[in-house]
């Protein structure tokens, strides 16, 4: 039934893109986009250099992540894997909820499957902090580009509020090792039990608890004994959201249109927005152009301006979302291999 459910809403979801893409299309003008993208030409090159070094930049925060004694995976197949994980995250409904473990699950070989889990979570948790910050940022970095109207800035600073609120209650957390999950869980487990737990082969939802507990310890561990990586991978991820800013930036100029880093910086706060808001929905069809749209004519670039610059962005990251693919492919096959002994 979950399944099924699940199946449905990552179709309509993306019907419902598509059919809002085809209306931004029609909309904007086919020949209009068109005439942008064509003033790529080699440009594209350098977008998807530009990218592959972001990349990279993400594969080096997850790397520092891994406690060292369990980091015996090398730099290159951990790029891969994820870039593969990526994949999965920007194809499905699931969006981070498959895409996250799957990273760990394809490093298991190398990495044991709670401590990779556990460096996937502590370096998801700082990057969305950086996110979290450059969504911050972005609000007033809107308002001084165009003039905000009253409503629309009191739903920006309800946004700030519970930004701020997330971030201080996860830091909560973590300073004070509240166990949370565990904890919920531990809860659930008492509320459902009907029948005493056998020692020696504990149910399943013990044998989870127990996880999920060393996953939180293990975060608690990384913030309190390994202050230089949470510094190091911080500055890392701040670093791949300014190579983004650039990337919009340099699109810009190639459309030839004027680019500011503020402009830029605006562009990808609303991207992170979009792709919060809307990971359920597979490639983020139709919502990620309607707000890049939304944007560039808010602040005097036009709608297919917009339009066209999230179809660059989204061509771009169907390349490595391709290369993710065949990631994944080559893993399984090693994995299949490995099985039979070959």
């Amino acid at each position: 039934m979950k399944k099924s459910l699940l199946k449905w809403l990552q179709i309509v979801s993306f019907v419902a893109g598509l059919a809002l893409f085809a209306y931004l299309i029609k909309q904007t003008g086919l020949g209009n986009i068109m005439d942008y993208l064509a003033m790529m030409g080699w440009g594209f090159a350098v977008i998807l250099a530009l990218s592959a070094v972001r990349n990279l930049m993400r594969a080096a925060s997850w790397y520092y992540a891994i406690d060292p004694p369990h980091r015996l995976v090398t730099f290159w197949s951990l790029a891969n894997v994820m870039l593969a994980g990526e994949a999965i995250k920007y194809l499905t409904a699931t969006g981070p909820l498959l895409g996250e473990p799957a990273k760990a699950a394809m490093v298991r070989r190398h990495v044991p499957l709670v401590e990779g889990f556990s460096s996937v979570v502590v370096e998801n948790l700082i990057y969305n902090l950086t996110v979290f910050l450059v969504m911050l940022a972005g609000l007033p970095a809107l308002a001084w580009l165009i003039d905000v109207p009253q409503r629309l800035r009191i739903v920006a600073y309800g946004f700030a509020a519970a930004l701020i609120f997330v971030m201080g209650f996860v830091w909560l957390t973590v300073r004070g090792r509240w166990f949370i999950l565990a904890r919920v869980l531990e809860q659930l487990r008492r509320l459902t039990a009907r029948r005493a737990i056998d020692q020696e082969k504990p149910p399943r939802l013990v044998q989870l608890i127990a996880r999920v507990r060393q996953v939180e310890a293990n975060i608690y561990a990384f913030y309190e004994h390994r202050r230089s990586a949470f510094f190091g991978i911080f500055a890392i991820n701040l670093l791949a959201h300014l190579i983004n800013v650039i990337e919009v930036c340099l699109i810009l100029r190639l459309m030839q249109l004027p680019a500011s880093l503020a402009t830029g910086f605006v562009v990808e706060a609303v991207t992170k927005v979009i792709n919060g808001a809307f990971f359920f929905v597979p490639t983020r069809a139709g919502v990620y152009e309607s707000g890049n749209a939304l944007t560039l004519d808010a602040i005097g670039l036009g709608t297919g301006a917009g339009v066209a610059l999230a179809i660059i962005r989204k061509l771009r990251a169907f390349v490595w979302v391709a290369y993710g693919l065949g990631a994944i492919a080559v893993i399984a096959f090693k994995d299949r291999h490995r099985n039979f002994g070959f």
